[in-house]
């Protein structure tokens, strides 16, 4: 609108000079007529025929003209009542300026040209002139022009606007209804670029994130369901038999019992799983947050880890080459709930007598913690989605668990502004990043 409201002025005034030059003043131009001006030429010094040239394009917007020498000899006219080449008589001349019916006035002049001596009678045809717009009225008509321009320019570029706000917020509204309603599949779709289309942006992206949002609980839910349903099957089924008195044989009763007590141990392992999993989402780890000494804390987790390893027959290692003052605000009980699901990871995917080793220093600026096995390692398919919740890799598949594990480690090192990542080459390897 603004570049509009600049352009109108200007296109106003190129567009009543055009009317001017090219159609108010053609048709007097065409009309005039005079045809050969040898003979008046031949009166006039080549110095004034540029006069001359001036002067009868001025006369042609006019009327019509005639020339006379001082003998009254018609040099050329475009006047009906002389033919060039006669005499007029002066009184005749002065019989027509006298006996005019009103639509013609004419003037008498005696130019000023060197070596021109004679008279130019000229012809004003009033009806035509009076047409002619006076000087008053040509910028009275500029202005009015521009204003009603300025005026209608603006009013139909506001209504043009108006009408796509409304129709930009009417679709808005129904998104946002259809949304509130659990429609989450339909994208709002709204052209342009103003503050509407970028507000239809967030708000795409937020019902995007809502549908993220719900089928990660619905995957949740499905994954919890599943692995709860298996320790619940094989109580359910060894109870039932202890109850039907199958179990007669003390050691196969012994071994029953044996069994329901490992799936009740594993359903309270899974459900405390659920719990820290439930509080890391509602935010009640903030208020936790301190600073800590990271090199003693990671000292501290290594030795107890060290002690995991020997249960799985395996060699555990650290070197952590941090100085004292390394201090980071962490939640402790999360982030070593982190590190011992990545260390328990590498413990029981790899064979028994495996080296697990925990790296930590400092690399540009940041503390580099790295957690490294010499196991076979993670398949190239499943590096992509190893971080996803509920996501089991093919090598995990006869080990009993959920599909948290990770997906807790990566939540933790996010919530800390720390950056994880994992690879497979001589073995896996989980990288976290710690900003300083």
């Amino acid at each position: 609108m603004i570049a509009g409201i600049l352009a109108v002025p200007v296109l106003c005034i190129a567009s009543l000079y055009i009317y001017m030059a090219f159609i108010w003043m053609r048709p007097w131009a065409e009309s005039a007529g005079y045809g050969d001006m040898s003979a008046v030429l031949e009166h006039i010094d080549t110095e004034d025929r540029r006069e001359l040239s001036r002067f009868i394009t001025g006369m042609q917007n006019i009327g019509s003209i005639a020339f006379f020498s001082k003998d009254f000899l018609v040099l050329y006219s475009s006047i009906p009542a002389f033919t060039a080449g006669t005499t007029a008589a002066p009184e005749s001349i002065l019989a027509l300026i006298v006996e005019t019916d009103g639509r013609s006035s004419y003037s008498f002049e005696t130019p000023s040209w060197h070596k021109f001596d004679g008279y130019v009678l000229i012809c004003k045809d009033n009806e035509r002139f009076g047409s002619f717009p006076k000087p008053f009225f040509v910028p009275v008509l500029m202005l009015v022009g521009l204003f009603l321009a300025l005026i209608a320019f603006p009013i139909s570029m506001s209504l043009r606007i108006a009408a796509s706000i409304t129709k930009s917020v009417a679709a808005l509204e129904d998104a946002t209804r259809r949304a509130a309603e659990g429609e989450l599949e339909v994208a709002v779709n709204i052209k342009g670029s103003n503050e509407i289309t970028s507000l239809t942006q967030s708000l795409n992206k937020m019902r995007r994130a809502l549908r993220e949002e719900e089928l990660r609980r619905s995957r949740f839910i499905m994954g919890v369901t599943h692995d709860l349903k298996t320790p619940l099957a094989l109580i359910k089924a060894y109870a039932e038999g202890i109850e039907d008195g199958i179990t007669e044989d003390p050691a196969t009763g012994a071994n029953a019992f044996a069994i329901i007590n490992a799936k009740v141990d594993q359903l309270e392992a899974m459900i405390n799983n659920l719990l820290e999993f439930v509080r890391m989402e509602s935010g009640e780890w903030r208020g936790r947050l301190k600073e800590v000494g990271l090199a003693a804390f990671l000292r501290t987790s290594a030795r107890a880890f060290a002690l995991d390893a020997q249960l799985f027959h395996h060699e555990f290692r650290f070197n952590i080459e941090l100085g004292e003052t390394v201090l980071v605000h962490i939640d402790e009980r999360l982030v070593m709930r982190a590190l011992e699901n990545l260390v328990t990871n590498a413990l029981r995917y790899t064979p028994r007598g495996s080296t697990v080793q925990l790296d930590a220093a400092m690399a540009d600026g940041a503390v580099r913690l790295c957690i490294r096995d010499n196991g076979p390692g993670i398949a190239a398919a499943d590096l992509p989605h190893i971080f996803e919740m509920f996501y089991r890799g093919s090598g995990s598949r006869r080990e009993q668990g959920m599909g948290l594990g990770l997906a807790v480690a990566k939540w933790v090192a996010d919530c800390h502004g720390w950056k994880i990542s994992a690879s497979s080459d001589d073995g896996a390897c989980f990288t976290i990043v710690i900003p300083v």
